[in-house]
């Protein structure tokens, strides 16, 4: 394990009622195993100091597919008002020996751990800055978001957020030190049945 990695804890949102897409995100097969078991299985391959899931809807069937992973589950009961509850107890859940969380969405599908070596390394270079992804979208407009590392410092922010309000008014508070890294992949998500990867199970 890297000391970069060893001071790194890892949040995986995992708690969303995917309304949108009509099916669980979480338990989407991809040939070989469901999504949240993979996504699990690429940050654990960082060797973090911990990975965190944080469940919600379809709590048992998330929790059966992780059997077996060495990852932490924290459920939020309060899944069904937002992203920015899941935040909160994910990030409350990170042990003080971490430095830095590095949130990602289960349903960023296309990430792969090149990509997530890329902000670790940014964040690596100045460990109180936050980085965050960033690639053009379809507009032409270039966009942000997550996979997000956030330092310690900013953990008390995060851990305040509730209901739809997600981290981006943390970041935009943190903007003096505020890296962003091209990530292509991780514009691809699983928002609507037309983002299901054609190589993927129907």
């Amino acid at each position: 394990m890297s000391e970069a990695a060893a001071a790194l804890g890892v949040v995986l949102l995992a708690a969303g009622g995917s309304r949108r897409l009509g099916r669980s995100k979480q338990l989407l097969d991809t040939g070989d195993k469901v999504l949240v078991a993979r996504q699990a299985e690429l940050l654990l391959a960082l060797q973090p100091a911990c990975v965190v899931v944080v469940t919600g809807a379809e709590q048992a069937a998330v929790s059966e597919a992780l059997q077996g992973l060495p990852v932490q589950q924290v459920h939020n009961a309060d899944w069904r008002d937002g992203m920015g509850r899941s935040i909160a107890c994910g990030v409350a859940a990170m042990p003080e020996r971490v430095r830095a969380c590095l949130l990602v969405l289960v349903d960023q599908w296309q990430l792969q751990l090149s990509d997530l070596q890329k902000l670790i390394a940014a964040w690596q270079e100045d460990p109180q800055s936050a980085v965050t992804a960033q690639w053009t979208a379809c507009d032409g407009e270039i966009a942000s978001g997550p996979p997000v590392i956030f330092p310690r410092s900013l953990f008390a922010r995060l851990g305040r957020l509730s209901g739809e309000r997600g981290a981006r008014g943390v970041l935009k508070r943190h903007a003096a030190r505020l890296q962003q890294v091209d990530l292509p992949r991780a514009a691809a998500d699983l928002d609507h049945p037309g983002d299901w990867p054609e190589t993927w199970p129907r």
